[in-house]
């Protein structure tokens, strides 16, 4: 019943927002005008309308089409200011009044003449401008290859990097990649990257986006996330382009897949689809599961909730997978925004594991695994967005999702326990076959209400979110014992199902104390409330009777209910932003256990917690920002539940119902200096962070044969885990990246060296055992922007690890990484023809015996583009040229270090076709299809300015 109840609101919250649109049709009127080059008075596509209030802060904003027009819905304010702006031309600044005309008419913007005489050479284009604290970057100065797409560009850019599929900016993860201002796919931000061609692109933000929240009420809460927003040109958003492609190759290894763009001024509509054998996932092409380095901790596939994007898990993976993605304005006041995904995946595991665990002063114990998996995934997950701007006063952002996931898995595992002189001493072989399904639905709802005084507002935050899980679990295993020359074996089924709701609400209240500062109170409240069972039968005897085990069945309850009442200052003047929030919190955790014994438990916390967030901007466009957050983490249901997990015999783990929350303060510092003129940039982050209460595990290594909660026998040599909370763990990281370019190679430069220090605290056997971790390292990356026909990129990165164990001072495990790629495209006839290679090389020095590696990985492509407009791609392809492909990680947890060898995917080659898809309306195009002036598109100045 109450999943009918789910899903009838969220359908009728997506089919509501029709009629919202048709109920303000009569919308408030709207400022009009068309921007124009004042030379020759062309119309400039994709100038960017922003309306401000009298102190600067952003009301709206929109982008001119292509014939140079926009209309923007006109403030219900008696003074406010109209800004135009676009790469390379100077700013106007318009004051307009109520009852002033609203027809603007033309409006003329000139060329930058000052930034001109600075930075212009011949033959290139001005790189971009900064607008505040957004940098805009003119996407005509980056040389990308024929036929790429928008990664290409992104990755040229100064101050951005993208590795593994992760990209950032100015030194921080990107979290949001918009399309004119609109989400795209969600909050996916690679999605955009891989699909969205690169000649489609006008110009590049980067900029701090603030939550919905600072953004209905004007005022800086501190909160943002890293955000890149690609504009596109005029005539590409009445359009429709994309492309398609197929290939096929050796070991019957194949890839199809596409997307097709439909955009008609606000609506948008994006299809995205792909099948292949070779690893590729979330749309990219270049997914490959190759090399890869350290740190990631075991990945047995995706098992539980999860969403679209598949995690990149080693092995061999089949993907099938489809996306569309619909984008509209409903009348005036409502932007739109949905999308919806169907993966379905199956991945092939091979794993060898080498894990040292310290049990005393001078005692260590070895655990060795061999794992062969098959895990199949399918999952569907639909999201939306809506924005209506009800009236002036009211507001209104709504955001539900969807998702529902069916996951099965084989897996057949084979381990070991010896002791520090690597004697046997106990190993276990054992088949599991594990279905899980499930589902998640949310919704978020945030509103806003202006008040007559300005700077008075009213606004609310509710969040609500519903799980349930459903596992079935089948354990085969044969386990022995070297010591005393013993066998037993064990057949078990288990069914497990946990669902639950939490909800978290808020309101917050502003009052203005003069025209820089505002005073905020807030309260909030929020219940997570969780219900777990778990039943566990055992073969009672030869008869194949099977047998309820008390021991390891479970049935709970808990409810988590918090509440926080808050008062803070907000002060803005002259480029300094300060936010300074205190709030009161009382948690109250109720546990009840039902089965096998009942029992209810009940807990209080108390706390105190404090915030502290400053900007600050100088003249010269050095900008330093702080944060100082405290903040408390419940624990999940999996941490509560006390039932003991004996798929690994070898290895157990129980929850605790006693376990309470942490409490963190973390520190954030960041000084950062981009210099457009000089393509210089610099960026300095300090992080840091300080636990009490952490939720660390308590490690029990059997020194002979022991029964645990009187039922389960534990070998001598097994272990079992339970969470706990201790005291004293702590991380801190220092990173700064330092770019420059060099104009005659028209290549840029990028140092970033780091350090990081963690401290893991954990109990072994009851004793408090500290891992400390000190990570030294050194990158440089060299990035080229000469032509879209020659095009390289070389980095390295060397990182030294020390690893220091409390209770064993003397135990050696630093170890040492180096990861180098060179990546180089070259085109000898204006894209007609082309070779690419890839080349990465990972060294792994100081791991466990057999995992120290010298890996080599070179993939080539070589083709030929024919067509119109080289439309036709044919080229052929070899990945892991040298059959070297391998991938090791290293995981250091509180007790032990762990080292995992992996199978990838190995040689192919394959013979691949790519059509682009792309028609344009004749009446969007300007005269000589590059932007109708003289030098290329608008915004490029007569002889160019300096690249790089």
């Amino acid at each position: 019943m109450r999943i009918f109840t789910f899903l009838t609101f969220f359908a009728l919250t997506l089919a509501s927002t029709p009629l919202l649109a048709q109920r303000d049709r009569q919308g408030p009127p709207l400022i009009r005008g068309i921007v124009v080059d004042q030379n020759n008075q062309d119309p400039m596509i994709g100038a960017n309308i922003l309306l401000k209030t009298e102190g600067d802060s952003l009301i709206s904003n929109t982008t001119t089409g292509a014939d140079g027009s926009f209309s923007i819905a006109h403030p219900r304010l008696p003074v406010f200011k109209l800004e135009v702006s676009y790469v390379g031309f100077e700013k106007v600044t318009m004051e307009l009044r109520r009852g002033m005309t609203l027809d603007l008419g033309k409006i003329s913007i000139g060329e930058d003449s000052q930034l001109l005489g600075e930075v212009t050479i011949e033959g290139e284009n001005v790189v971009g401008e900064m607008r505040g604290d957004t940098a805009v970057f003119n996407a005509s100065a980056f040389k990308t290859r024929e036929n790429g797409m928008a990664e290409d560009l992104i990755g040229k850019l100064p101050g951005v990097t993208i590795e593994n599929g992760k990209v950032q900016a100015q030194g921080e993860d990107v979290q949001k990649i918009l399309v004119d201002g609109r989400e795209f796919f969600g909050s996916d931000p690679s999605i955009a990257l891989k699909n969205l061609p690169a000649d489609a692109i006008s110009s590049v933000e980067v900029l701090d986006q603030k939550s919905d929240q600072a953004r209905l009420t004007g005022l800086d809460d501190g909160n943002y996330a890293k955000t890149i927003n690609i504009i596109t040109k005029g005539n590409m958003r009445n359009s429709y382009f994309g492309r398609v492609y197929g290939g096929y190759g050796t070991d019957d290894r194949y890839s199809v897949g596409g997307n097709i763009n439909f955009f008609n001024g606000a609506r948008r509509i994006s299809i995205i689809g792909m099948s292949n054998n070779v690893n590729q996932q979330n749309f990219s092409s270049d997914d490959l599961l190759g090399v890869s380095t350290g740190g990631g901790g075991r990945r047995r596939g995706n098992q539980g909730g999860g969403t679209f994007g598949v995690s990149q898990n080693n092995g061999i993976v089949n993907t099938n997978s489809l996306g569309l993605n619909y984008s509209d304005k409903w009348g005036e006041k409502i932007n739109f925004t949905g999308s919806y995904f169907y993966n379905a995946t199956e991945n092939s595991i091979l794993e060898n594991t080498n894990r040292q665990t310290v049990v005393s002063e001078d005692v260590s114990q070895i655990y060795q695994e061999n794992q062969i998996s098959n895990i199949t995934n399918n999952n569907h997950r639909a999201n939306a967005r809506m924005e209506y701007d009800i009236d002036e006063k009211n507001a209104l952002i709504i955001r539900p999702s969807i998702n529902f996931q069916d996951n099965s898995s084989f897996t057949n595992l084979g381990g070991l326990n010896l002791d520090q002189n690597l004697d046997s001493l106990s190993d276990t072989r054992n088949e599991t076959g594990i279905n899980t399904s499930g589902f998640t639905i949310s919704n978020n709802l945030t509103y806003r209400y202006k008040f007559d005084k300005k700077g008075r507002t009213l606004s609310t935050d509710v969040s609500t979110a519903w799980n349930e899980r459903d596992q079935l679990t089948d354990l085969i295993s044969a386990n022995k014992d070297y010591v005393r020359n013993s066998y037993d074996t064990l057949v078990q089924q288990s069914s497990a199902l946990s669902d639950g709701f939490n909800y978290t609400a808020n309101i917050t209240y502003t009052e203005p104390l003069g025209e820089k500062s505002v005073a905020t109170a807030s309260y909030q409240i929020g219940n997570n409330k969780s219900a777990a069972d778990q039943k566990t039968f055992q073969l009672a005897n030869e008869q194949g009777i099977m047998v309820l085990d008390t021991a390891l069945s479970n049935e709970f309850d808990n409810k988590f209910l918090t509440q926080k009442t808050g008062l803070g200052y907000r002060y803005n003047n002259n480029g300094l932003n300060l936010n300074m929030e205190v709030d009161y919190q009382y948690a109250k955790l109720n546990n009840v256990s039902v089965f096998p014994t009942e029992g209810v438990f009940n807990r209080d916390f108390k706390n105190i917690l404090p915030t502290v967030t400053m900007n600050y901007r100088n003249e010269n466009g050095t900008r330093f920002r702080f944060r100082y957050r405290t903040s408390t983490n419940e624990p999940s249901v999996n941490q509560l539940q006390n039932v003991i997990d004996n798929t690994n015999p070898l290895n157990l783990s129980v929850g605790n119902p006693s376990l309470g929350q942490s409490y963190n303060n973390s520190i954030f510092a960041n000084i950062s200096k981009f210099d457009m003129e000089t393509n210089r940039t610099f960026f300095m982050f300090l992080l840091g962070s300080l636990t009490s209460d952490y939720i660390g595990t308590s490690t029990f290594v059997a020194p002979q044969d022991t029964l645990i909660n009187n039922d389960v026998l534990l070998s001598r040599g097994g272990q079992i885990t339970t969470p706990v909370n201790l005291s004293g763990q702590m991380s801190t990281r220092l990173f700064i990246n330092y770019g420059t370019s060099i104009p005659k190679l028209k290549t840029k430069v990028n140092f970033n060296p780091g350090i990081s220090y963690s401290r893991t605290p954990g109990i072994i056997n009851g004793q408090t055992n500290i891992n400390e971790n000190i990570d030294i390292s050194q990158g440089i990356t060299f990035a080229s922007n000469i032509s879209k026909d020659v095009d390289f990129n070389l980095s390295t990165r060397g990182s030294y690890s020390i690893v220091n164990s409390s209770l064993q001072s003397t135990l050696e495990n630093n170890y040492y990484t180096q990861t180098s790629n060179l990546k180089f495209y070259y085109s000898p006839n204006d894209g007609k023809t082309f070779i690419s290679n890839n080349v990465s090389h990972v060294l792994y020095s100081g791991l466990a015996e057999g995992f120290d590696q010298s890996i080599w990985l070179w993939n080539i492509e070589a083709g030929y583009r024919f067509l119109k407009n080289n439309k036709g791609e044919l080229k052929v392809y070899v990945f892991d040229l040298l059959k070297q492909n391998n991938s090791v990680s290293r995981t250091i947890s509180d007790v032990s270090v762990s080292d995992v060898y992996s199978n990838v995917m190995t040689r192919y080659a394959m013979v691949s076709f790519t059509y682009i898809i792309g028609k344009f309306k004749k009446s969007d195009l300007p005269a000589d299809d590059r932007g109708g002036r003289p030098g290329g598109y608008p915004g490029r100045r007569p002889g160019g300015a300096r690249s790089w």
